[in-house]
């Protein structure tokens, strides 16, 4: 179950494989997100030697991997390699006239025991191993190291690569998946809340409701997810209090770096650091209105993970509760109430996600090459203004809005749709609107549809099916 939804990156690697040569390939994704199970399901049934390394230092991480290595080929009563450069040649000289597949998963640990790791892989890919036939796979989890350190032009790994894959969580579509047994509404809300991360969607049991599995996962002290941000925190970072703390803020409302900083008590400067940590981590991400540099004074930041949004918004302010046995009393009072409230960002991801989709397979009017959402000022009113999605192709636009409410969108929504677009600017050539809703619509605006080639609209139906 765990590995459903990556047949594609299964068949690349496999293709890459079977060209019988060296490869070099760059693994990286957030935790959790499947990259070992992935990794492991690779190397079944292939000549394979796969280490885990560990938060350790250099020696036990060297003697663990030799241990390995003997084992692998039958090897007894040897002393451990004196380097990483000799371990790796002695695989290299062993595997001269069949293929392996050799994988250091949290790469970064090694790294961060011996920083002249990477400049070793460098002198022995450019001398020996690129004549050979090692499969030879870097992964890990902390996305800044891997991006700066691994991938970018200043790495000593700069060229060698041949391939890499930033492997993410999965969408609404393939998150789907893993529900089976649930109605409609339902899989969209328990995707809104487990995210699109394979490990915590398996979970999810498909005999209980979504009361109860909520309730068990996250509510209970027990639950596999009671504590799980907090977990992923101190495996990643030094401070996870102040860490922690800043994405409360964010949680709570704070989505500017001084507002932030202000709600942590830390120096602005500070704090942004810790802000990009956290992006660099896949857990925050940096927003600016569509069509504004990423310098502008408008960027806030909000939580990417949808797990990390729902357990930040409902577990931890109410642990103290949960401790004492008042889980029903959360869900009752706290979570059910506005659980509409909270599916209006998440529905939001959902109809991106819907967009993307359709977009890679031209079933748009419009091939976008950017998307993301604008807020700002109307000239006339000078009220706040946001548009939950734009698109651009050139100068033509596509203007969405997302509505998870329990009646029908009505041709209201669509009037003030055209509103916020003029109120964007930017005299595009072409407009088209896309309305989602999770209760279809108003026999008057599904007419005007029928009338006007240039207004889409998706209801919750069309979003599962397509």
């Amino acid at each position: 179950m765990l590995f459903l939804g990556r047949e594609n990156e299964m068949s690349e690697f496999d293709r890459l494989y079977r060209q019988n040569r060296f490869h070099l390939f760059i693994l990286y994704g957030r935790r959790r997100v499947g990259k070992t199970t992935f990794l492991k399901e690779f190397c079944k049934n292939k000549p394979s030697i796969f280490y885990s390394a560990e938060q350790s230092n250099e020696k036990l991480n060297l003697e663990k991997f030799s241990d390995l290595v003997f084992a692998h080929y039958g090897e007894t009563a040897l002393e451990p390699f004196g380097s990483w450069d000799k371990a790796i040649l002695y695989i290299h000289n062993r595997q001269i006239e069949q293929p392996l597949v050799l994988v250091f998963d949290e790469f970064s640990y090694l790294a961060n025991s011996n920083p002249s790791v990477l400049s070793m892989l460098q002198h022995l890919i450019d001398h020996c191993l690129k004549d050979g036939k090692l499969f030879l796979v870097l992964c890990g989890s902390y996305m800044g190291f891997m991006e700066k350190e691994v991938l970018s032009s200043k790495s000593p790994l700069f060229g060698r690569r041949t391939g890499q894959l930033h492997m993410k969580t999965f969408d609404y579509k393939t998150s789907i998946q893993f529900l089976d047994g649930f109605s409609d509404e339902e899989k969209l809300l328990l995707y809104s809340v487990f995210g699109g991360t394979a490990m915590y969607l398996s979970q999810i049991q498909s005999d209980q409701t979504v009361e109860e599995n909520i309730t068990d996962l996250f509510l209970k002290p027990t639950g596999y997810l009671y504590e799980e941000p907090l977990f992923l925190l101190r495996q990643e970072v030094y401070e996870p209090g102040i860490y922690n703390a800043v994405i409360q803020a964010i949680a709570g409302g704070a989505s500017r770096a001084n507002e932030i900083a202000l709600k942590v008590g830390e120096d602005s400067s500070k704090c942004l650091k810790y802000i990009h940590t956290l992006c660099e981590l896949g857990i925050l991400y940096k927003e600016t209105p569509f069509g504004e540099k990423s310098s502008s004074r408008k960027t806030i930041y909000c939580i990417s993970d949808l797990m990390f949004r729902f357990w930040y918004r409902y577990v931890a302010s109410n642990r103290t509760l949960l401790e004492t046995g008042a889980q029903d009393l959360i869900w009752k009072r706290r979570i059910l109430p506005d659980l509409n409230n909270y599916m209006g960002h998440a529905f939001e991801v959902i109809c991106r996600d819907y967009l993307l989709r359709a977009n890679s397979f031209g079933q748009l009017p419009i091939l976008f090459t950017s998307i993301g959402r604008w807020w700002g000022t109307g000239p006339r009113t000078r009220a706040q203004i946001e548009i939950d999605i734009v698109a651009q192709d050139g100068n033509s636009y596509l203007f969405g809005e997302c509505k998870w409410k329990n009646e029908k969108l009505g041709y209201p929504v669509y009037q003030e749709l055209k509103d916020k677009a003029r109120a964007f600017g930017r005299n595009p050539s072409q407009i088209w609107y896309v309305l989602f809703s999770k209760s279809g619509f108003t026999g008057s605006l599904l007419e005007e549809a029928r009338q006007d080639e240039h207004l889409l609209l998706i209801s919750m139906e069309t979003l599962l099916s397509q």
